[in-house]
């Protein structure tokens, strides 16, 4: 675990993609089965079994591949749902279909098309980083921070063993997740 702060959050947060981006392919491919197998295991729980509208995620830049849990997810009953980012930076989520098209969108990131906006109930958040505290450390972007701030929607953060930080600064807008998963626990934090 590495401790980060201010000063050091980018530095951290560029290691945490780097080494995500620089795994072999048959460790990437063992640590998402076993993380997919967990997060199905909560998403069988109280309360996130009650989540109807999952907002997902196409995985970019060495995240953990949760794509092989859509089709499952949808014929169990939920709709899945892709981000992309609104006017005011927050994310808006369009519904995935297995049948459906998806297009890049200006960050090369696969988006439905055409968009047909849904509200998610629960969002499955990639964490480039996060402490056991259950707050993340993305991007830089705060696209999931402003979303989170704007709409009450539950949480459940994804990520790797490797990118758990001792601590981090969290900032004044930073909301703890309920819950983060990696490919050998659940950590929960309430």
């Amino acid at each position: 675990m590495r401790v980060v702060d201010e000063i050091t959050r980018t530095r951290a947060r560029n290691a945490l993609i780097r080494w995500r981006c620089e795994r072999s392919v048959a460790s990437s491919v063992q640590a998402d089965e076993a993380l997919r197998e967990r997060l199905a295991a909560l998403l069988r729980e109280e309360p996130f079994a009650r989540a109807r509208v999952l907002g997902v995620y196409w995985a970019i830049r060495g995240e953990p591949q949760l794509a092989p849990c859509y089709e499952r997810w949808e014929s169990e009953g939920r709709t899945l749902a892709l981000p992309r980012i609104g006017e005011d930076g927050a994310l808006e989520f369009g519904r995935w279909r297995r049948d459906g098209d998806v297009r890049a969108d200006r960050f090369a990131i696969p988006v439905p098309h055409p968009f047909e906006g849904v509200e998610p109930d629960l969002l499955i958040v990639p964490c480039v980083g996060f402490d056991a505290r259950g707050f993340r450390l993305g991007y830089g972007g705060g696209h999931y921070d402003r979303t989170l701030a704007q709409r009450p929607i539950a949480a459940i953060g994804v990520g790797y063993n490797a990118c758990e930080l001792e601590r981090f600064d969290a900032e004044a807008h930073d909301r703890p997740l309920p819950a983060i998963v990696t490919e050998s626990r659940v950590i929960r934090t309430r």
